[in-house]
Protein backbone atom coordinates (compact mmCIF):
# COMPACT_ATOMS: atom_id res chain seq x y z
CA UNK A 1 0.00 0.00 0.00
CA UNK A 2 1.45 3.35 -0.97
CA UNK A 3 0.13 6.79 -1.67
CA UNK A 4 1.48 9.95 -3.18
CA UNK A 5 2.82 11.12 0.17
CA UNK A 6 3.72 7.81 1.85
CA UNK A 7 5.77 5.06 0.24
CA UNK A 8 7.34 1.86 1.36
CA UNK A 9 10.78 0.44 0.73
CA UNK A 10 12.10 -3.04 1.35
CA UNK A 11 15.90 -3.23 1.30
CA UNK A 12 18.26 -6.16 1.70
CA UNK A 13 21.16 -5.55 4.07
CA UNK A 14 23.38 -8.63 3.93
CA UNK A 15 21.33 -11.57 5.24
CA UNK A 16 18.65 -9.41 6.84
CA UNK A 17 15.94 -7.17 5.40
CA UNK A 18 14.91 -3.67 6.30
CA UNK A 19 11.40 -2.31 5.79
CA UNK A 20 10.80 1.44 5.71
CA UNK A 21 7.82 3.74 5.48
CA UNK A 22 8.89 7.07 3.99
CA UNK A 23 7.01 10.34 3.85
CA UNK A 24 7.45 12.82 1.02
CA UNK A 25 8.11 16.21 2.63
CA UNK A 26 8.77 18.25 -0.51
CA UNK A 27 9.39 17.32 -4.12
CA UNK A 28 13.06 16.83 -3.27
CA UNK A 29 12.98 15.72 0.36
CA UNK A 30 11.69 12.53 1.91
CA UNK A 31 11.88 11.32 5.49
CA UNK A 32 11.88 7.82 6.95
CA UNK A 33 8.89 7.89 9.27
CA UNK A 34 8.97 4.29 10.42
CA UNK A 35 11.52 1.51 9.99
CA UNK A 36 12.05 -2.08 11.02
CA UNK A 37 15.47 -3.67 10.64
CA UNK A 38 16.63 -7.26 10.98
CA UNK A 39 13.72 -9.02 9.29
CA UNK A 40 14.47 -12.57 8.15
CA UNK A 41 12.96 -12.53 4.67
CA UNK A 42 11.58 -10.21 2.00
CA UNK A 43 8.10 -11.65 2.56
CA UNK A 44 8.31 -10.83 6.25
CA UNK A 45 9.45 -7.29 5.43
CA UNK A 46 6.56 -6.83 2.97
CA UNK A 47 4.10 -8.12 5.56
CA UNK A 48 5.50 -5.65 8.12
CA UNK A 49 5.11 -2.80 5.62
CA UNK A 50 1.50 -3.74 4.80
CA UNK A 51 0.37 -3.94 8.42
CA UNK A 52 2.24 -0.84 9.60
CA UNK A 53 1.48 1.32 6.55
CA UNK A 54 -2.28 1.11 7.13
CA UNK A 55 -1.86 1.85 10.84
CA UNK A 56 0.56 4.71 10.14
CA UNK A 57 -1.70 6.36 7.56
CA UNK A 58 -4.72 6.11 9.88
CA UNK A 59 -2.71 7.65 12.71
CA UNK A 60 -1.56 10.48 10.44
CA UNK A 61 -5.10 11.13 9.20
CA UNK A 62 -6.50 11.38 12.72
CA UNK A 63 -3.62 13.65 13.82
CA UNK A 64 -4.11 15.86 10.76
CA UNK A 65 -7.85 16.20 11.35
CA UNK A 66 -7.28 16.98 15.04
CA UNK A 67 -4.64 19.60 14.20
CA UNK A 68 -6.85 21.00 11.45
CA UNK A 69 -9.69 21.43 13.94
CA UNK A 70 -7.37 23.19 16.37
CA UNK A 71 -6.07 25.42 13.58
CA UNK A 72 -9.64 26.40 12.62
CA UNK A 73 -10.42 27.22 16.25
CA UNK A 74 -7.28 29.37 16.56
CA UNK A 75 -8.04 31.20 13.31
CA UNK A 76 -11.57 31.96 14.55
CA UNK A 77 -10.15 33.32 17.82
CA UNK A 78 -7.76 35.53 15.84
CA UNK A 79 -10.61 36.83 13.67
CA UNK A 80 -12.65 37.66 16.77
CA UNK A 81 -9.70 39.47 18.38
CA UNK A 82 -9.11 41.43 15.21
CA UNK A 83 -12.78 42.43 15.02
CA UNK A 84 -12.74 43.55 18.67
CA UNK A 85 -9.56 45.55 18.08
CA UNK A 86 -11.05 47.22 15.01
CA UNK A 87 -14.23 48.03 16.94
CA UNK A 88 -12.25 49.55 19.82
CA UNK A 89 -10.23 51.63 17.38
CA UNK A 90 -13.39 52.84 15.67
CA UNK A 91 -14.97 53.79 19.01
CA UNK A 92 -11.82 55.64 20.07
CA UNK A 93 -11.77 57.56 16.78
CA UNK A 94 -15.46 58.44 17.14
CA UNK A 95 -14.98 59.58 20.76
CA UNK A 96 -11.98 61.69 19.80
CA UNK A 97 -13.91 63.32 16.98
CA UNK A 98 -16.89 64.01 19.27
CA UNK A 99 -14.65 65.54 21.93
CA UNK A 100 -12.98 67.74 19.31
CA UNK A 101 -16.39 68.88 18.06
CA UNK A 102 -17.52 69.56 21.63
CA UNK A 103 -14.35 71.54 22.30
CA UNK A 104 -14.83 73.55 19.11
CA UNK A 105 -18.44 74.31 19.96
CA UNK A 106 -17.50 75.35 23.51
CA UNK A 107 -14.73 77.57 22.11
CA UNK A 108 -17.25 79.10 19.71
CA UNK A 109 -19.73 79.66 22.57
CA UNK A 110 -17.11 81.32 24.77
CA UNK A 111 -16.05 83.56 21.88
CA UNK A 112 -19.64 84.70 21.34
CA UNK A 113 -20.05 85.28 25.09
CA UNK A 114 -16.90 87.39 25.06
CA UNK A 115 -18.40 89.53 22.33
CA UNK A 116 -21.57 90.01 24.35
CA UNK A 117 -19.52 90.85 27.44
CA UNK A 118 -17.70 93.53 25.53
CA UNK A 119 -21.04 95.15 24.61
CA UNK A 120 -22.09 95.12 28.24
CA UNK A 121 -18.99 97.07 29.27
CA UNK A 122 -20.10 100.12 27.24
Amino acid sequence: MSSKKYQSEVLQDGDSWTARITRQITSRKSHVSKQQEGLASEAEANAWVETNMAEFINTQKSANSRQGGNRKDQEEIKRQRSARRAEKTEIAKRDKKESELAKQSSDTDSDSEAEFDSFDDD
